[in-house]
């Protein structure tokens, strides 16, 4: 293993899973920024399908739930640091049916990855990455009906197999539009959650980010009613030629939603985890600094999106 300069802050605990060496990443995105150069291993990217669309979709939720966020996913009360923003990729329509729903940060990462392997290595400011990264979702993979979702805690790379979930969407005679199209109104509860949907019927596509689907249309924007977890679409490109749909070629542990939520609060509420499982050899130093409002560094101030 290589040696490299840890660098451990109270907060919660991440490191992309052998990628990269041993980091760990804040909630509190005001902690300072730490470049890291690595110079990974073999990085391998399989094909798991074609795609015809990418649409991509603005992403907003609460870091913090004392804060409140508009239906809209704009700050209604609380710090701009409570409130969460990326960019989403969902990958769809292709003749295969399988889709990929996953971060821009994830992409980067993997194009870095893939770069990187050319022998030169990177330099990567890990401290820019959020929480959820890594987290993707495959519809339709590995065959039809089936959903597999991955993503990775410590050091280990986690995935879980399991049906499309049937929503019991409810659709509602209640229109508006979004980016230029006239969608329409649908609600559920799923996993411990209320969502409002607003799908467009002129796209024919039984898809959305995150694991929704199931309406006659794209989802154009989706949220939670306690208005924590807010998607909604920026744009779209058509690619004729076909969008390749890939996978990481890694070693996953097979798991379930409820054990790998367990895992993920485990890790998150006890970052000094994953020191367990690094070679101490690899470690050449370690600095802890302790947030200087002094707030518990280890306590979630929000709930995951699935809640069970």
């Amino acid at each position: 293993m290589r040696k490299i300069s840890l660098v451990i802050f109270y907060a919660a605990a991440w490191s992309l899973g052998g990628l990269l060496p041993m980091v760990f990443s804040p909630t509190d995105g005001r902690c300072q920024s730490i470049q890291v150069m690595f110079k990974p291993a073999a990085y391998r990217m399989d094909s798991i399908g074609t795609a015809r669309i990418e649409y991509r979709y603005g992403y907003s939720w609460l870091r913090d739930t004392t804060a409140r966020m508009s239906a809209d996913g704009g700050l209604v009360s609380g710090d701009s640091a409570d409130v969460e923003r990326g960019m989403m990729l969902l990958q769809c329509g292709g003749p295969s049916g399988v889709s990929r729903f996953y971060s821009y940060d994830r992409f980067y990462l993997d194009s870095l990855m893939l770069a990187a392997d050319g022998g030169g290595g990177a330099a990567l400011d890990v401290w820019s990455l959020p929480a959820g990264t890594a987290f993707t979702v495959y519809k339709n993979f590995p065959e039809p009906g089936r959903m597999t979702s991955t993503d990775i805690i410590g050091t280990e790379n986690y995935l879980m197999e399991e049906a499309v979930p049937d929503f019991g969407w409810r659709v509602l005679d209640e229109w508006k539009e979004v980016l230029g199209y006239r969608v329409r109104r649908a609600e559920c509860s799923f996993r411990g959650r209320d969502y409002v949907a607003w799908f467009a019927p002129e796209l024919p596509l039984s898809e959305g980010p995150w694991k929704f689907c199931g309406l006659p249309g794209l989802i154009l924007e989706v949220y939670d009613t306690r208005l924590q977890y807010h998607y909604v679409l920026q744009g779209l490109s058509v690619a004729d030629s076909g969008i390749r749909v890939e996978m990481p070629d890694a070693q996953y542990i097979r798991t379930d939603v409820e054990k790998y939520l367990r895992t993920l609060r485990r890790y998150n509420e006890n970052p000094m985890l994953i020191i367990s499982e690094v070679d101490v050899s690899a470690i050449s130093s370690v600095r802890v600094s302790k947030p200087a409002d002094g707030s518990d560094p280890f306590k979630l101030k929000f709930d995951f999106q699935e809640i069970l």
